[in-house]
């Protein structure tokens, strides 16, 4: 009997994006800008994005606009 072989996919592990907190962390954030960054982008405490999405909308927070179109 032919023995059966199971073949391993090669799945890449990827890690999950950081919470806003650990970027606002790392990149050392003041609160006022997170919390109003939070408001401004309607992200719950935990939520996960991508750095360079972080980086944007801190970016347009801070030097742009005050109401958001």
């Amino acid at each position: 009997m032919p023995k059966e072989t199971k073949e391993v996919e090669d799945k890449e592990i990827t890690q999950p994006d950081p919470t806003v907190e650990e970027l606002a962390e790392l990149l050392k954030v003041e609160p006022w800008a997170l919390a109003g960054l939070r408001v401004r982008m309607g992200w719950a405490v935990g939520t996960r994005v991508s750095r360079a999405q972080f980086e944007r909308a801190l970016r347009e927070f801070l030097q742009g606009p005050t109401v958001k179109e």
